[in-house]
């Protein structure tokens, strides 16, 4: 993820000052930078990087009392100790050392508000902020102190840092060895002064081990997690989305759902065209038994239909195979409006009837005419409001005649 990373003054932001700025990759390495926040690089997150003399870090004693219950006391307790009026400061809550003091990390309320409502109006959201001083490394039992051109800046522990005069040493690092304790070592890196300290001036004046840290640099320093200036009032509120990580997921299982409906129709065309197949094939099988030798069967259940009238108006069949049947059914059927022939299935001479509509006058008709046609006929209810009829034929001899017609 990219991140756009500013350097902060007293005086940036206000005309023709220079604003240094940094872009990271997702490897933490630059990918570009300048001093004109005119035309930025586009990046997913935004962090302030405030001189260290614009934050002051001061140890207090709280009330043991949950973060949100604290904020509101914070002000009182810091105009205490810095002599400023309550109403003038920003307050941020900061780690506790191993006395139980919590850190407060004091700024100018009225000069942070400009800063961020000025960023703001430049579409620059910002996600944090921190004093240069925590962004430096720091180790148990050593302070950091970076030495820069016009002055320096000290890392006392994880939580707590400050800005220093110029000197060699800086007047302001003796008088806090003598509030704060005396690390084991001072280890000095070099910011953008000219002149390399004598560290072994420095030892002997301050009286313990000074080493030398190497180049540091502001600008590709790791961001420490937990510390932040953006609390209370001045909370970090994003109201840029990152539309694609949150559509992505959404995405996916938009997708997923696709090619399961798509798996299930696709299922279901199977099913419905093997049910299809199966069934032409069981007309095709019966109308080759009910039709004439050697017939070319093209429609099924109409040439059946088809084949019914023509029987019914004389045909001589007189055994009780399925053409006898037809035969039969073909005398007692009525003429006039038909419900309309589905399917037939003829199985150990019971022949079965599948008729579109249930037409019960009809069908009243046809059970009349099929006693006298010497066939027993049952009736069910089909599917969508159509009928099955079972047809065979009367136990004993047809009184009337099985060939003699209506």
């Amino acid at each position: 993820m990219s991140e756009l990373r500013l350097y902060l003054r007293r005086d940036s932001l206000a005309e023709e000052a220079k604003c240094p700025w940094v872009v990271l990759d997702a490897a933490g390495r630059i990918a570009d930078s300048g001093t004109s926040l005119d035309k930025l690089p586009q990046a997913r997150r935004c962090h302030l990087v405030l001189a260290s003399d614009l934050v002051l870090c001061l140890p207090v004693q709280l009330p043991d009392l949950p973060d949100r219950k604290l904020r509101p006391l914070l002000p009182a307790a810091a105009e205490a100790a810095s002599l400023t009026e309550a109403e003038q400061l920003h307050v941020a809550l900061g780690g506790r050392e191993g006395d139980g003091r919590r850190i407060l990390n004091i700024v100018d309320k009225a000069w942070f508000g400009r800063i961020l409502t000025a960023l703001r109006e430049r579409g620059i959201l910002v996600d944090a902020a921190l004093p240069e001083a925590l962004l430096l490394p720091w180790q148990p039992d050593a302070w950091t102190l970076l030495r820069d051109e016009d002055g320096a800046a000290v890392r006392f522990n994880q939580y707590r840092g400050g800005a220093l005069d110029r000197g060699d040493p800086p007047p302001g690092l003796v008088l806090a060895l003598a509030q704060a304790g005396r690390p084991a070592s001072i280890r000095v890196c070099k910011g953008n002064a000219l002149k390399a300290p004598d560290l072994g001036h420095w030892s002997e004046a301050l009286g313990l081990p000074v080493e030398d840290a190497g180049v540091w640099d502001w600008r590709v320093a790791p961001w420490p997690a937990g510390a932040d200036l953006l609390q209370g009032e001045f909370a970090a509120r994003r109201t840029r989305v990152d539309w694609p990580a949150l559509l992505r997921p959404a995405g996916w299982a938009l997708a997923g759902l696709v090619a399961v409906q798509m798996a299930g129709a696709f299922v279901d065309w199977r099913l419905l065209d093997h049910e299809a197949q199966g069934l032409k094939t069981e007309m095709r099988l019966l109308a080759e038994k009910a039709l004439p030798a050697h017939a070319a069967v093209v429609d099924p259940a109409w040439q059946v239909a088809q084949e019914l009238k023509a029987i019914g108006a004389g045909g001589e069949i007189a055994d009780d195979s399925l053409p006898g049947l037809l035969a039969r059914l073909g005398k007692a059927w009525p003429v006039g409006a038909e419900p309309g022939v589905q399917t037939m299935d003829f199985v150990s001479g019971v022949l079965n009837v599948s008729l579109a509509r249930n037409d019960a006058e009809w069908l009243e008709r046809l059970k009349a005419n099929a006693s006298a046609a010497g066939l027993a006929l049952a009736l069910r209810a089909g599917e969508k409001g159509g009928a099955i009829l079972t047809v065979k034929t009367l136990a004993g001899p047809d009184p009337h005649g099985a060939n003699h017609g209506r």
